[in-house]
C-alpha cells in the first residue's frame, strides 16, 4: 500500500508515553508494508545542537527560571534544522513520517514559561515564523496530543532521573495547559490517556490512535 507523504507528530508532556505510542504506530505501519520512517527530537548524540540541549536539560546553563525561553528554543530549532534534508527526502518519496516531538514541543514547553498570555502569543508567533518560514520545516499533517495530567505523568516517571523540565510539577502542569490550547488547531487531535484518574494501557491508547487514522482517512492510498 502506498500513501502520499505525511508527517504525523506525537506530542505531550514528559512521561505521557509519546515514544511508546510513536513506535507502536511505526510497527503497525511496517507490518502492513506501508512506507514509513521514524524520527525523534531532540536527536541525542546525532547533532551539535542536541548535545547543547543535553547540557541545558542537565542545568549546566542555569536553573529553568534563569534561562531565556527564546534562547533555549534556538537549540531545539537548530536540531530540527539539521534533520530537514532527511525529512524532505522521506516526504518527497511518499513516506509516512512518524515523529516523536516536533515544533509544538517548543511551543508548549517554552510557552509555559510566560505568565502573561500576550507574551506567550508573541513567543508562539515568533517560533512559528522561525521554524516554518525561516528554517522551512514541513507543516504537520496530524499532531496527536497524548493528554496525561502532570501529576499522573510524574508518578510514571518515579524511577527516572529527571531533568530541569521533568522535575518541576508546577511547570509541567502549565505545559499541559499550553498543549490543550494548541490542540484547538484543526490538524490536532487530543487523546485522553486516562480514565477515572488511572492511565490506560498502552494498547488501549494505541487503539484510540488507530481510530483517529481511520476516521481521518490518513492511510488512504494515492
Amino acid at each position: 500500500m502506498k500513501v502520499s507523504g505525511k508527517l504525523i507528530v506525537f506530542e505531550g508532556a514528559d512521561g505521557s508515553g509519546k515514544t511508546t505510542q510513536a513506535k507502536l504506530l511505526l510497527k503497525y505501519l511496517q507490518k502492513r508494508k506501508i512506507p514509513s520512517e521514524y524520527i525523534s527530537f531532540p536527536r541525542y548524540n546525532e547533532s551539535f545542537w542536541a548535545h547543547m540541549i543535553i547540557r541545558y536539560l542537565k542545568g549546566e546553563f542555569g536553573k529553568l527560571s534563569e534561562i531565556n525561553p527564546y534562547f533555549a528554543s534556538l537549540m531545539y530549532a537548530g536540531d530540527r534544522m539539521r534533520a530537514l534534508p532527511l525529512m524532505k527526502k522521506w516526504l518527497a518519496a511518499g513516506q509516512l513520517v512518524v515523529c516523536n516531538r516536533y515544533v509544538a514541543s517548543n511551543l508548549a514547553h517554552m510557552g509555559a514559561r510566560f505568565d502573561r498570555e500576550d507574551e506567550r502569543q508573541k513567543y508562539i508567533r515568533w517560533l512559528k515564523k522561525l521554524e516554518y518560514q525561516e528554517i522551512g520545516l514541513p507543516q504537520e499533517d496530524l499532531v496527536i496530543f497524548l493528554d496525561v495530567p502532570a501529576k499522573i505523568s510524574q508518578n510514571l516517571m518515579k524511577k527516572r532521573v529527571k531533568d530541569i523540565h521533568e522535575g518541576n510539577v508546577d511547570y509541567l502542569e502549565k505545559v499541559v495547559d499550553v498543549y490543550r490550547q494548541l490542540c484547538r488547531q484543526k490538524n490536532w487531535v487530543k487523546i485522553d490517556c486516562t480514565w477515572r484518574g488511572k492511565i490506560l494501557t498502552e494498547q488501549q491508547i494505541h487503539e484510540k490512535i488507530l481510530e483517529v487514522f481511520r476516521s481521518r482517512n490518513i492511510l488512504r492510498a494515492k
